[in-house]
């Protein structure tokens, strides 16, 4: 049973991984800003009339100061499953 947990909470973790690479890597000019998503300034309406869309423009910008630490999540997790498998 506690394997079984054990397993589930990597596989978390590696997919918060995957999903925080994910966001790194959105371009903001290219992709974002089709959305509307590069700039709190270009919303084209103010953010506290669509919180959750200022909220998401808010984490797409905090992800990419996470950069190198996310870079060295990598390595140590890329060093480990080739250590112990997965």
């Amino acid at each position: 049973m506690y394997a079984r947990h054990k397993n589930n909470n990597d596989n978390n973790k590696k997919s918060g991984l995957l999903l925080t690479n994910s966001v790194m890597i959105l371009h903001r000019k290219r992709f974002l800003s089709k959305y509307g998503l590069d700039d709190l300034n270009n919303m084209g309406c103010d953010p506290s009339e669509k919180p959750l869309k200022a909220q998401a423009i808010g984490l797409l910008h905090a992800v990419q100061y996470l950069k190198v630490p996310v870079i060295a999540c990598n390595v140590v997790t890329i060093v480990f499953e080739m250590l112990f498998g997965g």
